[in-house]
């Protein structure tokens, strides 16, 4: 039985479940019965009075509308929020809510590919905060799919991994999404850099307006406003360097064709846009997927180091010695998941009274030093005293390094000391 790769573009308000089918190599997009677009399906939970089971999506809503039914949504939110919500006459912790959300989803998934096996899932949040990724983590585990089978990535790496799966045809060196959704609109942008070696593929995000109602399509005035601002926009980010293709996505992104003519003309093939414009409904959820497949077949060394928001900016190391013979210990290479990124090393000093890093950025030569000072721990004779040294990061920006004195064995107890410091990458 073939088990599942899946990619779940998880939204405050929509979720979109992609699939990776083994048969055509491609991702495939999850229907939901309980969506008004069945492929797109709103983040929310509710039940019936007096009833027990959960409902998600529309039937959520339509509980509250029948009457006698209770509905939550936005949970994301909540679960930054860390306080209990009511649902009816019962209260819940958010990360409850979340995983009844997400395991009600799961069940559509399995019954319509008619299997429960996970080999691979990936998340894929607009952006990654930790309070959210770690509730994730532990739904998953309520769920009984293993942490180290789940991934979590941001939108600005889904759609990384998105245009790096399109034929060579449509991408050379830069490659643009304009996603309007909600009444968000934002633009992603990925350019291939040739001129360093490993070539480094950046992908970068901007928020261009963020009160743009969808509603306003059903307005000729404000569908040429809205054309218009497109336009400048557009103009704007992809000046005269031009762009490979155009991606957009959005509900009333599907329509532009009748509706923006402004921006289309200006950006027409052959001028602005050297490939071609292309609509694509789910770029996030399949780039998820495509990431979810290519970490399961380990097929994720692509010939590039990868900038984007959520990777490390920089490479930390440092120099060791093991049995008389210089070592580089890497602690953190760049273009590394932050959240995934953590290194666990124990140490013996050798007449050292500090631990020195090297740290060099993406795109630079230079190489920075960081000294953690042990003056803390307890003095000993030399090679008598045993650290362990551990690496984590709270963003992309700022890694915290926490050495702890594990003293030497019954001779020299541990003082149980730790220092810790905290690493800004900007």
């Amino acid at each position: 039985m073939e088990k599942l790769i899946l990619g779940f573009d998880l939204c405050d308000d929509v979720t979109k479940i992609s699939r990776y089918r083994l048969d055509n190599m491609n991702p495939a997009d999850i229907s939901f019965p309980q969506a008004d677009n069945r492929t797109v399906i709103q983040t929310a939970l509710g039940r019936k009075k007096g009833q027990d089971g959960w409902l998600v999506g529309k039937e959520a809503y339509e509980a509250v509308l029948e009457g006698g039914g209770a509905v939550v949504d936005k949970l994301l939110t909540l679960l930054t929020k860390k306080s209990n919500v009511a649902v009816g006459d019962r209260r819940y912790q958010p990360e409850q809510l979340l995983g009844s959300y997400i395991g009600t989803l799961l069940e559509t998934v399995y019954e319509q590919c008619g299997t429960r096996s996970v080999a691979r899932l990936v998340f894929t949040l607009e952006k990654t905060d930790p309070a959210v990724m770690d509730s994730i983590i532990h739904c998953m585990d309520s769920l009984g799919i293993p942490r180290e089978n789940v991934s979590i990535i941001n939108h600005t790496e889904a759609y990384l991994y998105f245009v790096l799966r399109q034929p060579k045809a449509n991408f050379d060196n830069r490659a643009l999404l304009l996603d309007w959704s909600g009444t968000q609109l934002s633009s992603y942008e990925l350019n291939l850099i040739r001129s360093v070696n490993p070539p480094v593929i950046k992908a970068t995000r901007q928020v261009l307006e963020t009160s743009l109602s969808q509603d306003m399509m059903s307005n000729e005035t404000h569908r040429r406003m809205v054309d218009s601002t497109i336009r400048e926009h557009l103009e704007r980010i992809i000046d005269h360097r031009g762009v490979s293709s155009l991606f957009v996505s959005g509900k009333a992104m599907e329509n532009c064709q009748e509706w923006g003519k402004s921006f289309l003309n200006a950006l027409a093939v052959g001028k602005k846009v050297r490939k071609g414009i292309f609509y694509e409904s789910n770029v996030f959820a399949k780039g998820a997927v495509i990431n979810a497949n290519n970490e399961l077949h380990g097929r994720n060394s692509y010939p590039y180091t990868i900038i984007c928001e959520g990777r490390v900016g920089a490479s930390i190391w440092m120099d060791t010695s093991v049995h008389g013979s210089k070592k580089v210990l890497m602690l953190a290479k760049e273009g590394s998941n932050w959240y995934d990124c953590r290194t666990t090393a124990d140490l013996i000093l050798d007449e050292a009274s500090s631990i020195r890093l090297k740290i060099k950025k993406t795109g630079e030569k230079l190489t920075v030093f960081e000294n953690i000072s042990l003056d803390a721990f307890p003095k000993r004779p030399n090679k008598t005293t045993r650290v362990r040294l551990i690496l984590t990061f709270t963003s992309e920006h700022t890694a915290m390094v926490r050495v702890q004195d594990l003293g030497f064995g019954e001779f020299f107890p541990s003082s149980g000391i730790v220092v810790k410091k905290e690493i800004k990458i900007d």
